[in-house]
């Protein structure tokens, strides 16, 4: 195991405590303390609003001072966030920020020691699909069992302290599978495709959803995010981007009453993750955590609309369709097969 390995292996264990923590906060301590959905429903936005939108901006301040220690900075926030779960508002924004926190470290440490390839991001970011959906389970009317989220949240913390590799001044994102496009159109273009995706994740039907298979569409994103690096560097970015998205299609619209269909689609579709982040790294190498956060503030504008519109469930499938559509042109257009200058096809 070479020395970049331990610590991808740390942040990507932590990045599933991180979420497993927060959302234990969210749905143990903060949904069973108010007494209404739409206290709930605020609440719930502003945590997002919180820990997506203030990425950029803690991305650019450590991209300026590289030796903060962003990601176990995190971590202790998010721990002081479940002492405090006795008051579940203050527990939810101070989670919130050190989620935010955490994320920007796991973040620019997975750009900058890419060594060209866009896998490493795209594990990292994976695991955090099942701390969400474990801490939503877990959570859910458990407030009794803080100490699960506090011990692993310690555990984080010890494992970034020994694994972390601190950043050397020269350290760039050296990933190259951005078009050639002006900065500026490509940047539009992956802001567009992720908060399709973003949105998109929200409204898939899924009517064979039940007790039994609640754990499916986590399991699959994990294995879509973590498998786009892989075969992106592995076949091309744009080919396996493109591809995915509109191979996800058919298998999202017949896995509507098929739970496995389904699965596949989910899997397809969640391929383009680690290719967009590398995408916007491409263009900022200098800027690892002002691109990561870019990446997450995209996410966070696809998923606000959902707080406020309904789709009629008849439309669903082709708002689906036109959506996915237009997130494969934006990855075709903005994207490129080759890493470092050689071309992978």
């Amino acid at each position: 195991m070479n020395k970049l390995t331990k610590p991808l292996l740390a942040y990507t264990f932590s990045h599933f405590c991180v979420d497993f923590a927060c959302f234990f906060v969210l749905f143990g301590v903060f949904k069973v303390s108010q007494n209404s959905l739409q206290n709930v429903s605020i609440g719930f936005l502003t945590y997002n609003v919180i820990a997506f939108g203030l990425q950029p901006i803690i991305g650019k301040i450590c991209d300026d001072n590289p030796r903060i220690p962003i990601g176990i900075i995190g971590c202790f926030i998010v721990l002081l966030g479940l002492f405090a779960s006795g008051f579940p508002w203050i527990s939810l924004l101070i989670c919130a920020f050190g989620n935010a926190s955490f994320h920007i470290g796991g973040g620019i440490d997975n750009l900058r020691f890419a060594k060209g390839k866009i896998a490493r991001s795209g594990i990292f970011v994976s695991s955090g699909a099942l701390g969400v959906f474990l801490g939503t389970i877990v959570g859910n009317g458990n407030k009794a069992l803080v100490y699960l989220p506090v011990t692993i949240i310690v555990a984080s913390i010890i494992l970034i302290a020994l694994f972390a590799v601190k950043y050397e001044d020269g350290d760039v994102c050296d990933i190259s599978i951005a078009s050639d496009f002006p900065y500026a159109t490509v940047l539009v273009l992956i802001f567009v495709s992720i908060m399709i995706r973003s949105y998109v994740g929200g409204i898939i039907p899924m009517d064979w959803k039940t007790a039994s298979f609640v754990f499916l569409p986590a399991t699959s994103a994990f294995f879509g995010k973590a498998l786009g690096g892989i075969l992106g560097y592995k076949y091309g970015a744009k080919n396996i981007g493109v591809t995915a998205l509109m191979l996800s299609i058919p298998f999202l619209y017949f896995g509507k009453n098929i739970a496995l269909l389904s699965a596949i689609g989910i899997v397809l579709f969640n391929i383009t993750m680690p290719i967009t982040l590398s995408v916007v790294a491409s263009k900022l190498p200098y800027n690892p955590g002002l691109a990561f956060g870019l990446t997450t503030l995209a996410l966070l504008c696809g998923n606000i609309p959902s707080f406020f519109i309904k789709v009629p469930e008849i439309l669903v499938f082709l708002l689906l369709l036109v959506l996915i559509v237009i997130s494969s042109i934006c990855v075709l257009l903005s994207t490129k097969n080759n890493i470092n200058g050689d071309e992978v096809l």
